[in-house]
């Protein structure tokens, strides 16, 4: 009998080697079979460490919002003003480099999942998201606050600043017109808003 812990660790090596087959196919057009033949394994094996598609599917978006959270953390640490500060927690919105394109691909399957037939599990997924991107920016807008740099009711637009974001991600997967450069603007313009102004 395979440990709890070789599981986890297998699956976690599946999901890392099938995340671009995932991105080039998407989830209508990936298989099991596909995956198998992409990691060197037997397609019985898979059932294994998987109870489907769609819980493969799953491993791949959690283990890479897992990497991306872990990164875009290390990043938020090296910025030097809240304004900038902001700006990198929407990296994946805004991002030109190959992972970062890699990532929004999977962010944008993942919330096609979510709206066209999600799990409960799914479901649940999101609403940690948003619950924890949401924490961050309260906490990015507080510094702001205690350093007298923003208003004091700065944190109710904490739900907007994560609202334009998942919207413009949304858009832009069917109109190039929303891209990160108009993100970066909405938030500079909200930012201005909620910027304590120097007399």
């Amino acid at each position: 009998m395979i440990k709890a812990k070789d599981i986890k660790s297998k699956r976690k090596s599946i999901a890392l080697n099938s995340t671009q087959l995932f991105c080039e196919k998407g989830f209508h057009k990936l298989t099991v079979s596909e995956v198998a033949q992409n990691v060197n394994i037997a397609k019985g094996s898979i059932y294994k460490y998987f109870d489907s598609k769609e819980d493969i599917v799953f491993a791949i978006i959690e283990n890479a919002q897992e990497e991306y959270d872990t990164h875009l953390l290390d990043n938020i640490l090296h910025c030097s003003s809240i304004i900038e500060k902001l700006i990198t927690l929407f990296d994946l919105c805004i991002s030109t480099t190959p992972e970062g394109i890699q990532r929004r691909i999977i962010y944008k399957e993942f919330i096609s999942i979510c709206l066209d037939n999600p799990s409960q599990q799914m479901i649940e997924f999101q609403k940690k998201i948003k619950i924890k991107y949401t924490s961050w920016i309260k906490d990015i807008l507080q510094e702001g606050i205690d350093k007298k740099i923003l208003k004091n009711d700065a944190l109710n637009t904490a739900e907007l600043f994560f609202t334009m974001g998942e919207g413009l991600l949304l858009l832009s997967h069917f109109d190039t017109h929303y891209n990160g450069n108009m993100l970066k603007s909405h938030i500079n313009t909200l930012y201005s808003l909620i910027k304590i102004q120097e007399r």
